[in-house]
């Protein structure tokens, strides 16, 4: 039984786990453009956004079935990550050129100890490769570490780098290493590494660490990926650009073919109406539109037997603008699955209590007054996700109070000089401040727009795999999600369609 304050779905993989426990994969919606992309063999390297589902994906790769007979090691657990990046990084050095191959060869180290671990049972020569007796959960985890760090840990950085040379060129190593490819031929491995979502991109150990991290991912990827070794290596999107920008020595080298989270509207249609569609089926609710057969692979399918029988096909926004409501609710997110699932939740349980569940278009109270008290708590999960980034940024972004919802870029310059006081160590410039603004999606530039639908199409940072810059010359929107946080003024009634240029997303127009 589902849980029935929750019809779409937990905020986080973790909690869907515990409360689902082995119905999980039932649950699990496979039909999206990420789980046969990352599943491919040139694929080691996944970056998104927090709440994208990169914990879910992670989670998947124990269940799927693309890549047959394979076992997952799912290292998907924050503090036994972050306890193993605290303790990596101490043998970085300031000159990324010495400290990256040093760390390139513990994380190395790191990989084939998990293996080794997981697969202790299938041959001796495996097993005397071990480190660890353990073999299960974050007890394996912590069990290796323990055991590396014993290891290793009182040699400083020079003797750590030899011995784990001599360690992984040993006899031991190479015949469990020969013993593995063998078994992984029939029987692959795919290492998940889940990363942390938060980093201060000041701390140059930590940056260092997570560029060799990368690195030696890369450098796995090529070497065992077609002999049934995969490593998926996750990696937080409000820290990629840093990294590529400071951190590594060699993107074009070392970040080949990565899988962007960017999640497409008909995409997450489709998988906040499953996750309903699901909850319904398993606690004898009847939808309403009963007797269909959805197909699921079609998005009008969908749209048209799930969505809109619950939610109605259009309503009427704030500013007086009749819409389409999955678009209206879609706007009031960045296009993040835990996002939209927040808000349908929030929206269903005002449907119970008012007692008119599954019926959301039958709402007593208004659906867009519960959207926009949904997006406040939104808009806060997006700032905390940069608060290692920018320390102080609450305060930075205080500034954007009162703002117009669309302006010309030159307009920030003023904005800006507001928070200078805010910055430590003296780190503000207006381009600083711009910057904040665009990678928090906060402020987009207006693409495209349309004076007799009132539409407007902007570009946020987001939803591309660069850096958005915002010139003076721009014009610019605030991110409908934004509004009640920042008590922006409504200075022109339009409605801000946040979504790419892209026929994939057309339909919304």
């Amino acid at each position: 039984m589902f849980h029935y304050k929750h019809p779409f779905g937990e905020a986080s993989c973790e909690d869907e786990v515990k409360v689902l426990k082995d119905e999980y994969e039932k649950y699990y919606f496979e039909e999206t453009p990420f789980n046969k992309a990352t599943l491919e063999d040139d694929c080691y390297l996944i970056i998104g956004r927090r709440g994208t589902g990169k914990s879910s994906l992670a989670h998947y790769f124990t269940f799927q079935d693309e890549i047959k007979n394979a076992r997952c090691i799912d290292i998907d657990e924050p503090e036994v990550f972050s306890n193993v990046l605290k303790q990596v990084s101490k043998f970085s050095d300031p000159d990324a050129t010495i400290a990256i191959p040093r760390i390139v060869k513990i994380w190395n180290f790191i990989f084939w100890s998990l293996i080794f671990s997981k697969y202790r049972d299938y041959s001796p020569e495996i097993s005397a490769a071990c480190l660890s007796k353990d073999s299960k959960g974050s007890f394996f985890i912590r069990s290796i570490l323990k055991h590396i760090l014993e290891k290793f840990l009182p040699q400083d950085a020079e003797q750590l780098s030899e011995s784990l040379e001599d360690f992984l060129s040993s006899k031991t190593h190479e015949l469990a290493k020969n013993k593995m490819l063998s078994i992984a031929k029939d029987e692959p491995v795919v290492v998940a590494m889940d990363s942390l979502e938060k980093y201060s991109v000041d701390n140059i150990d930590v940056m260092n660490s997570l560029a060799a991290l990368i690195q030696c991912s890369s450098n796995f990827n090529i070497e065992y990926s077609g002999k049934g070794i995969h490593v998926k290596t996750f990696v937080s999107a409000e820290v990629f650009p840093y990294l590529t920008e400071s951190a590594m020595s060699n993107t074009v080298k070392y970040v080949r073919h990565p899988v962007y989270m960017h999640w497409r509207p008909k995409d997450l249609m489709r998988l906040v109406s499953w996750r309903f569609y699901t909850h319904m089926e398993k606690n004898g609710i009847e939808p309403m539109a009963s007797g269909k057969v959805v197909k699921w692979t079609n998005f009008h399918d969908v749209l048209d037997k799930v969505w809109i029988p619950h939610f109605g096909e259009s309503i009427t926004n704030g500013t007086g603008i009749a819409e389409k409501t999955f678009p209206y609710i879609l706007r009031h997110t960045q296009m993040r699955p835990r996002q939209i699932v927040v808000l349908c939740n929030a929206i269903a349980r005002n449907a119970i209590k008012e007692k008119v569940y599954p019926d959301f278009k039958s709402l007593p109270r208004d659906m867009i007054s519960i959207v926009k008290e949904t997006a406040i708590t939104l808009a806060n999960g997006v700032i905390n996700s940069y608060s290692t980034v920018y320390p102080n940024v609450n305060k930075i972004l205080d500034a954007l109070s009162g703002v117009p919802n669309v302006f010309e870029g030159k307009y920030l310059d003023r904005i800006a000089q507001r928070t200078a006081s805010e910055w430590p160590n003296g780190e503000y410039s207006r381009t600083r401040f711009k910057q904040i603004i665009s990678e928090l999606g906060i402020v987009g530039v207006i693409r495209k727009r349309n004076e007799t639908s009132h539409i407007i199409e902007a570009d946020f940072e987001y939803t591309i795999k660069d850096r958005l810059a915002i010139t003076a010359e721009d014009k610019c929107v605030i991110h409908p999600m934004f509004y009640e946080k920042f008590r922006i003024e409504i200075a022109e009634k339009v409605v801000v369609y946040p979504f790419p240029d892209n026929a994939e997303f057309q339909y919304a127009f």
